[in-house]
């Protein structure tokens, strides 16, 4: 045999290498393709040493890896023939982060967060010390402002009656015992709020106290009984309710009327003149007993504390 005849495996391309493997493995292009998902141009195009342009370098390389791995030949040798023939270039590698400092990142979000809660806290506390001294200031200026207009109107009986220190009185009169001669009547349609002064400041101070005490007006208390509607009309129904304790009510009748609403304070009584059947909410059913048309209603069934809403029939016709 001649010695030109024979071609060494290193003057072998990439192509023929793989051409040889392959039929010496007794594969086809079609089978091969088959088994590496590929399409048979893709193949043909490495093992006649001309890539595909249309295809990118890198994919034409992952092929080159796929088939030598394929027909168990090496690929690095192969990839390093490949790029030397085709001139063509491997992809930098690039450099991967480390996080390594992820820990030092850790411990200044850390301070950052310490820091936000701080002003955070600050700003709370000035705000609950900036409504206090408001609070503080303003029932202040209420008080001081009472002061003044009683200093500034003695004349006024409203003002001394309100504020009886600062009424302007004799101070040099000693302490008597309040007299039992009976005070002139005067005509107080003709007298003036200055002559009431005048002629308050003459009597003796104890005089002047229990005068202004008998002059301050009573607290009006809510009337204890209500009635609604016209009791003498025999066509209506008498729903009569009595409270023991506080409660809020709400009664409708017949007509979508609103007869009764609001709370009822304790010994309270309603008799309500109206056209049944009576729509009843209660807030504390427990503290409430009501008749019908004089006859008591059951109100055991209802638990106390919690709101109980019933209808209560009239009369028959």
């Amino acid at each position: 045999m001649n010695q030109n005849d024979v071609t060494p495996a290193q003057e072998l391309s990439v192509g023929q290498i793989l051409r040889q493997e392959r039929e010496q493995r007794q594969l086809s292009l079609e089978q091969a393709a088959q088994q590496l998902n590929l399409r048979v141009e893709v193949l043909r195009s490495l093992e006649d040493d001309q890539p595909d342009s249309s295809i990118l370098p890198t994919f034409m390389r992952g092929y080159l890896k796929a088939y030598a791995r394929f027909l168990k030949l090496p690929a690095q040798p192969l990839l390093q023939q490949f790029e030397q023939q085709h001139q063509v270039k491997s992809a930098p590698v690039k450099q991967m982060r480390t996080f390594s400092n992820r820990s030092a990142r850790q411990r200044t979000e850390k301070r950052f967060m310490w820091l936000t809660w701080l002003i955070v806290s600050i700003i709370m506390l000035s705000l609950a010390l900036w409504f206090w001294q408001s609070a503080r200031d303003s029932g202040l200026s209420v008080a001081d402002a009472l002061n003044s207009q009683a200093a500034s109107n003695p004349s006024d009986p409203a003002a001394v009656v309100t504020v009886p220190t600062e009424m302007v009185v004799p101070t040099s009169e000693p302490t008597t015992e309040l007299s039992n001669e009976p005070v002139p009547e005067q005509d107080s349609g003709n007298v003036s709020s200055e002559q009431l002064v005048a002629d308050l400041a003459q009597l003796p101070v104890a005089t002047q106290q229990q005068l202004l005490a008998l002059s301050q007006p009573a607290v009006e208390e809510p009337a204890a009984t209500e009635s609604f509607g016209d009791s003498r009309n025999a066509g209506l129904d008498v729903l009569k309710m009595t409270f023991t304790d506080n409660c809020w009510i709400d009664v409708v009748d017949a007509n979508g009327e609103r007869i009764a609403y609001g709370t009822k304070q304790a010994g309270y009584v309603m008799e309500l003149n109206a056209k049944a059947p009576f729509v009843i909410t209660l807030g504390n059913p427990g503290v409430v007993s009501i008749e019908l048309n004089q006859q008591p209603y059951d109100m055991s069934r209802f638990p106390g504390n919690r709101v109980a809403k019933f209808t209560l029939p009239g009369q028959p016709d």
